[in-house]
């Protein structure tokens, strides 16, 4: 999605949002927050990124006599990360964040999006730090599902069950 297209959401979401009373906009940007951590999850925890490509994979470990490790089909990454405890929505009646709960998860989901340097460990004989950039993995964001989930939402906002 185009950043013009969610100027234009957003745009038509503060118009949707004019109406509504504060107590309902937040109920609203709660559940929006919900079902967008949901999505983000599910994302996450399938390796691919917002718009659909499938994320850049580790890089493979060596083992002690210098092959490559077996990893027993264990390819998947951030298991923790993708859990929703790890996950707090802030909502009002102005918008709703998505953040990480502490500075750990914090710390390593930025790395990952924005393909930060992070040490790894340290070298076995000098004890210097070993570091490593790793790859840019957009783990949040907006994809196209989400826009349809975002206009579902305001529907039931505007005329309720």
């Amino acid at each position: 999605m185009a950043d013009d297209d969610l100027s234009r959401l957003d745009d038509w979401m503060g118009q949707v949002l004019q109406g509504i009373s504060p107590p309902a906009r937040k109920k609203a940007a709660t559940k929006l927050g919900r079902e967008l951590r949901k999505a983000n999850a599910k994302r996450i925890g399938q390796n691919t990124e917002p718009d659909g490509s499938p994320m850049e994979g580790r890089k493979p470990r060596l083992d002690r006599r210098g092959r490559v490790r077996a990893n027993g089909g264990r390819n998947r990454m951030f298991q923790g990360l993708r859990e929703l405890k790890h996950w707090r929505i802030d909502a009002d009646e102005t918008g709703v964040n998505v953040t990480s709960v502490n500075a750990v998860i914090d710390r390593l989901a930025s790395v990952n999006q924005y393909g930060e340097t992070a040490p790894v460990g340290r070298h076995p004989v000098t004890r210097e730090m070993i570091r490593y950039r790793y790859p840019e993995r957009r783990l949040l964001g907006f994809a196209p599902d989400d826009e349809k989930l975002t206009l579902d939402i305001a529907a039931k906002m505007i005329e309720p069950d």
